[in-house]
């Protein structure tokens, strides 16, 4: 799908708001274990949202007392206790045991939700993380790595925040706002008409204002992700930056979009500050109205003092539930649209691959490949690219145990024909076959599980060495671990490190040098123990002395092994058992180096030549 089509994508969701909330409704399958719980949660917010509402009137009593004159005592009963409704010191008490049991009621209200929320929040953490792991390579050319990120970190945290608070608030204040209008409508209807009859400008106005905010705020968080891209590839190619002596330029480009960013939010904040002064003459100017006909109702005997301030203090309970729900709804729409994206994510086909323990064991005592591979007139071409045909009718045979060389420029298909032997793509048209069964009818954790790659740029993880080497095996012991970096010829500059195997490497291994992460990947290659090595030849960017210690590691790792070699340097695979010309990603030659070399005007004696004057024949 083009950039273009997912945006009209993302505006049709935004249109389209009652298809986005049921394609949200997709979440209360992991809603659906805690449902008692949530119910139970509800229940609590309504009473609570109830005791608010008495506190408020209570509180209008307790006001109101001390501004009428001496009464007959007015008696009325809560819970089975008769409270003296003209006593301040009685109204007071209640107010307190109120405003206690609606404490008690709180803490356990927000304790279960974030119980709830957390449960929920940690299956679909794993859930989300687990069926991307499980995702197709061809789902990872196709996505951005922030976006993934995204996905796991900010859309899951907007769905927690919908849990934890926005839904409680939203439910809270729709019973506040409820309840508060008929208990008006109770006080006096004149009044509430009137407090009801500035609610529609209100609303027409905030709208209005807040719709150019958010496009503003929109704007402002666009440009402001603009610069964090910009920082990111300042850092990430800050030895290009400085070897071209580019910081003034890098500078500059960052304070033009940070400028933007100042213009963007000042425009934001002329708005803010328009609506403010909105809010600020219309709903006092609308208060002052209220105060001013309450006044003349209760100096007509119409409207007792005590309810008067209870209509009051009710009156901002209501107004401000009703100016609470714009944010509440802006989060819960920003919610809406995180936990689509989720759902989006979980819906998707994954590869079929088994994640626990008991498939590693039953895996562990099923009878191993011996490794041969064959490939019969496999055809493929990148589900992005489509037009372009990558590999074209290849067939060759590799024995068990044998080492095969694949030749040829760059763009001919060697990489993409180690790709799907690891079965990251299938072929679009015959089939890898291993050990006779075609590649496709194994198991993929079965079958990856009797594999090891070692490429030519290794990409460590920011652990310690002995982290890195364990990921062949995570359940090596410490001598296992051991003799795999002494194979690899790895422990010569492990020792001279203090902290030896828990030396940390740093992000993606920058703290070691090319060769010292090879030989780590080679070390991690040979804890694996696999039936089958493919080698994105790891020799190419070394020093002399360094791609000794490489080619000498990977020797020894190739011995007994079926080993499939993408060869850059030629001179590395004069004894490789067979070798695969690719040209355009046909098989155009096929021989040991002897035999190829004696063939008048072949490719592979050409690339040879090419190499010997020094030129690269492929990447």
């Amino acid at each position: 799908m083009s950039k273009k089509e997912k945006d009209e994508n993302k505006s049709k969701k935004a249109r389209l708001s009652k298809e986005s909330f049921k394609s949200a409704l997709r979440i209360l399958r992991y809603l659906k274990p805690h449902r008692f719980a949530f119910f139970i949660g509800i229940v609590i917010i309504t009473i609570s949202s109830a005791l608010t509402l008495l506190v408020t009137r209570l509180w209008g009593q307790l006001g109101g007392v001390g501004t009428q004159s001496p009464q007959e005592e007015k008696i009325q009963e809560y819970f089975n206790v008769e409270i003296d409704m003209h006593d301040l010191k009685s109204i007071a008490l209640l107010i307190f045991i109120v405003l206690l049991v609606q404490a008690v009621m709180s803490f356990g209200r927000v304790y279960m939700f974030a119980d709830i929320t957390e449960k929920i929040m940690l299956k679909l953490r794993k859930d989300t993380y687990t069926r991307l792991v499980r995702m197709p390579m061809q789902y990872f050319n196709e996505q951005r790595v922030g976006d993934l990120n995204s996905r796991i970190s900010s859309d899951i945290t907007s769905i927690q925040d919908v849990f934890t608070t926005t839904l409680v608030e939203l439910f809270r204040q729709f019973i506040i706002i409820i309840g508060g209008i008929l208990a008006l409508l109770y006080f006096s209807p004149t009044l509430t008409f009137i407090m009801l009859g500035t609610l529609p400008v209100m609303i027409v106005v905030a709208v209005v204002f807040g719709r150019f905010i958010r496009k503003l705020s929109k704007k402002t968080q666009d440009k402001v992700a603009e610069s964090n891209v910009i920082v990111q590839e300042t850092f990430t190619g800050i030895i290009n930056v400085k070897s071209f002596a580019n910081e003034a330029f890098e500078i500059l480009r960052y304070v033009g979009s940070i400028t933007q960013i100042k213009q963007y939010a000042m425009k934001g904040a002329i708005w803010r500050g328009a609506f403010s002064s909105f809010i600020i003459v219309f709903i006092f100017g609308a208060i002052t109205l209220i105060i001013w006909q309450g006044s003349e109702l209760a100096e007509e005997g119409v409207l007792n003092p005590d309810q008067f301030f209870a209509f009051l203090l009710m009156t901002g309970l209501v107004a401000g539930s009703i100016g609470g729900l714009a944010s509440q709804f802006g989060t819960l729409q920003k919610g809406i649209g995180a936990i689509e994206n989720v759902m989006d994510i979980l819906e998707l086909e994954p590869e079929v691959i088994e994640v626990n323990e008991a498939a590693s064991a039953r895996i562990a005592q099923e009878e191993r490949l011996s490794g041969a591979i064959q490939f019969e007139k496999l055809s493929f071409e990148y589900a992005s690219r489509k037009d372009i045909t990558v590999l074209r009718n290849v067939s060759f045979n590799i024995e068990a145990g044998k080492q095969v060389a694949l030749v040829g420029s760059s763009g001919s298909g060697k990489s993409t024909l180690a790709s799907l032997v690891l079965r990251l793509y299938d072929p679009s048209e015959g089939a890898i076959l291993m050990d006779g069964k075609d590649a496709r009818e194994y198991d993929l954790t079965y079958l990856r599980s009797h594999m090891a790659y070692v490429p030519q740029e290794v990409i460590l993880f920011g652990g310690t060495i002995r982290e890195n080497i364990a990921y062949g095996d995570p359940n090596a012991d410490e001598s296992a671990i051991l003799l795999a970096a002494k194979q690899a010829n790895a422990m010569e500059f492990i020792d001279q490190f203090p902290d030896g195997l828990d030396t940390v490497v740093g992000e993606r291994g920058i703290q070691l040098s090319g060769g010292q992460r090879q030989r780590i990947a080679i070390a991690r290659a040979v804890l694996k123990n696999p039936r089958i090595l493919i080698l994105d030849e790891a020799t190419s960017a070394l020093d002399s002395e360094s791609e000794r210690l490489v080619q000498d590691a990977l020797d020894k790792l190739m011995q007994g092994r079926t080993s499939l070699v993408i060869a850059h340097r030629l001179s590395t695979i004069r004894k490789a058992d067979n070798i695969i010309v690719l040209e355009q990603g046909e098989v155009k030659e096929m021989g040991t180096h002897d035999e190829l070399m004696q063939v008048e005007s072949g490719v592979y004696r050409h690339l040879s030549e090419l190499q010997g004057r020094g030129e690269v024949i492929g990447g």
